[in-house]
């Protein structure tokens, strides 16, 4: 079983940037016992065929790499003892596994376990905080949350099987070899396709039959290179508050990041620019890809003085970026991507500058928003009080944010670069009076 071009692009791609994601999980559990939380992993990856697979190429790169079976080794579930076992403390060395990478070759996920953090979110006493490390090119965000819930639901999933053996690298060779004219040729052909649909999609937008692409976004003083240092946090909160107003959680969350984002600017000297949006990812039909989503500059309109007005605003901007990446013409035109020979694909991919400063971004944040179901998800009998997670950061993206509803729990999650975010707290601050201010807002305009 070979990846898909859209999964083979994202596999190469994190050879360039770190794109892991990272999914937590908070157990109200003081349980402390290694080999217990070893010996309960194991078996529910030995039923869950997907966690046990890995990544081969194919030599010369000649054609997409194969999914391959990976058995269990005991380097997949990874025990940290932290010298602060404080809530502070465990974001801190969170901060540092996020900056890793996991090479799919190897293992396509890890678990990271920090037993006994004390003062987190919602728990009683000590918690269980797991981290779930996924290459993006083995999942994503709904996948890996989906996978999660099999590791973590109180009823045991049925056994998968993992992929299976991949014919030999020799045949592979020859195989991509004899394919290569075929393809090259569809690529042509994709490729004149796409212009024609290019044209058509350029007339519906005219006739108003589809939504036009959202004009992109002065850079700010967030959108700068990353460098290697991450910090994240998470603000945890009860999921009525973003529900206020009958909004969904994901425009509730734009509404607050649209209020937080300017104060952050501003605190940072110089001035922020009138006009601020967002990066957005949105789920499209994957065609058999694990990764089945785009991105979409949504505006925060943040020089509308009216948060219900702004919320709903933002409503509707969202609902026009989903109309127009699900519209039949846009799935047309980006068609031509997955009819590129490998080696084409892969020279791309390593030949693409990385450096160029663009002259304006899709968003000058990232938003990405995951519903990972209801709340009824253990760990060596501890329940989960709520999940987060912290969105990559790219070359002109400094700060994201992860929007995660867990049960009766949402959390944000910010990752931020110190060279965008100096105080990565004080902004944590920020978000935290700004969902406050939201809440308030709606729920106060739908009395």
């Amino acid at each position: 079983m070979q990846l898909t071009p859209a999964d083979a692009r994202m596999y190469w791609l994190a050879g360039r940037i770190r794109s892991d994601q990272f999914l937590l999980y908070c157990f109200d559990t003081s349980t402390n016992d290694d080999a217990a939380l070893r010996d309960g992993i194991r078996g529910r990856v030995e039923r869950i065929g997907d966690l046990r697979s890995a990544v081969r190429d194919v030599p010369g790169h000649l054609d997409h790499p194969y999914w391959v079976p990976r058995a269990w080794s005991d380097d997949l579930v990874v025990v940290h003892r932290l010298r602060d076992r404080s809530w502070p403390g465990l974001q801190e060395a969170l901060g540092r596994v996020v900056g890793t990478s996991l090479d799919a070759r190897e293992c396509t996920w890890r678990l990271h376990c920090y037993p006994r953090v004390q003062g987190a979110p919602g728990c009683r006493g000590d918690a269980l905080v797991v981290v779930l490390q996924v290459s993006h090119a083995f999942a994503d965000g709904r996948r890996a949350s989906a996978l999660a819930r099999e590791l973590f639901a109180p009823v045991v999933p049925d056994v998968s099987p993992p992929p299976p053996e991949p014919p030999p690298a020799s045949l592979a060779t020859v195989r991509a070899v004899l394919r290569f004219p075929g393809r090259f040729r569809e690529t042509i052909r994709a490729g004149r396709r796409a212009a024609h649909v290019n044209r058509i999609l350029d007339e519906a937008v005219s006739a108003g039959e589809v939504p036009p692409a959202t004009p992109g976004f002065a850079l700010s003083a967030v959108n700068v290179p990353p460098g290697p240092v991450r910090e994240v946090r998470s603000v945890v909160r009860p999921a009525r508050m973003f529900r206020a107003g009958g909004v969904t959680v994901t425009v509730a969350a734009l509404t607050v990041v649209s209020v937080a984002l300017p104060r952050l600017l501003a605190s940072l000297g110089g001035t922020a620019p009138a006009r601020l949006g967002a990066e957005v990812t949105i789920a499209v039909d994957a065609a058999g890809a694990r990764n089945g989503y785009r991105n979409a500059g949504v505006d925060l309109f943040v020089t509308e003085p009216d948060l219900r007005v702004r919320a709903d605003r933002i409503a509707a901007e969202l609902a026009a970026r989903r109309a127009r990446l699900s519209h039949l013409l846009s799935a047309r035109r980006d068609e031509v991507d997955d009819h590129v020979p490998a080696p084409l694909a892969k020279f791309g991919v390593d030949r693409s500058d990385l450096d160029v400063v663009p002259a304006t971004v899709t968003g000058n944040t990232v938003v990405t928003s995951v519903a990972r179901g209801r709340g009824d998800l253990e760990l060596l009998g501890g329940p989960a009080v709520f999940s987060s997670g912290f969105p990559g950061l790219s070359p002109v993206m400094g700060l994201t944010h992860g929007v995660y509803g867990l049960g009766d729990a949402v959390s944000i999650g910010i990752c931020a670069s110190p060279r965008a975010v100096p105080d990565v707290d004080a902004y944590a601050s920020m978000l935290g009076d700004a969902l406050d201010e939201v809440a308030s807002a709606l729920a106060s305009t739908s009395a």
